[in-house]
């Protein structure tokens, strides 16, 4: 019976367990849920700002002021350069159409004669001035079918010789319809002019050739009236390069060029 009876002194079997993870202060993990281990971080109540500071309010405030404006300055911007660029494409677009309904051509010009007074080189020296006149013969072509020019008061009319302006004179105000040709006169004078011994000499040798170069010059202020709508003043330039005969007396023009300049007119 002894055999059977179990001794006090008998040893059991134990199971041991896995160590539990410490603590700490900062962070921490546990397993969630789903087996993931979520990591918590504590922060010290000393660094969390609820609200911010009232120096910081002010900058944010400055701050947004300054950016409202500049958009409104901006959105501005953009609406004055959107109008500025449909009134500049409107314009030209008008312009495009008439210009090919009414195909515009530019006006001609031509001096046809000289009458030359009080022009004497051989009186002439630095001291002793001299004042001539021209009485020019001019003639203006208007070749347009459906444009009528307007020519304005202002014009102006300068003969040269080389570079000495001899005499000056105005251009008559006049409206000139369309396929018309126009001849007027007008009287240049001059006064107080001084030749130099090298000019006065190539004025003489010029004569005895029988050929002085002469040059007249014309500014005229026009007007371009097509149908009922009348342009803006526009300048014309006028230059002819003619050559005469002799400076006294009704000079004999042997060759004459005309143009007429407006840059983007014609």
């Amino acid at each position: 019976m002894s055999d059977l009876t179990p001794t006090s002194n008998a040893t059991r079997p134990t199971t041991k367990l896995p160590p539990r993870p410490s603590k700490s202060s900062n962070a921490s993990s546990s397993p969630s849920v789903t087996g993931t281990p979520v990591h918590t971080i504590q922060i010290p109540k000393d660094c969390i700002v609820n609200s911010p500071p009232e120096e910081n309010l002010q900058k944010y405030k400055s701050y947004s002021r300054v950016q409202t404006r500049q958009r409104v300055f901006r959105h501005c911007h953009r609406c004055l350069c959107a109008s500025l660029c449909l009134i500049l494409l409107t314009v030209v677009l008008i312009m495009a159409i008439l210009y090919f309904i009414y195909h515009p051509k530019a006006p001609t010009y031509t001096l046809t004669s000289l009458t030359i007074s009080g022009f004497d080189p051989l009186s002439s020296s630095a001291l002793t001035p001299l004042s001539p006149s021209i009485n020019a013969t001019l003639q203006t072509g208007n070749p347009n079918k459906r444009i009528s020019i307007l020519y304005q008061t202002g014009g102006s009319i300068s003969a040269y010789y080389d570079t000495v302006n001899l005499c000056q004179g105005e251009w008559p105000e006049f409206r000139q319809s369309p396929h018309n040709v126009t001849v007027f006169e007008t009287d240049l004078t001059g006064s107080g002019v001084l030749l130099t011994s090298v000019t006065r000499d190539a004025i003489l040798q010029a004569e005895d050739n029988n050929k002085v170069p002469l040059k007249v010059n014309a500014k005229v202020p026009v007007k371009i009236k097509l149908g009922v709508v009348t342009s803006w003043r526009i300048v014309v330039r006028v230059s002819c390069d003619v050559i005469v005969d002799s400076l006294n007396g009704t000079a004999a023009v042997l060759s004459r060029k005309c143009h007429a300049n407006t840059h983007y007119l014609w």
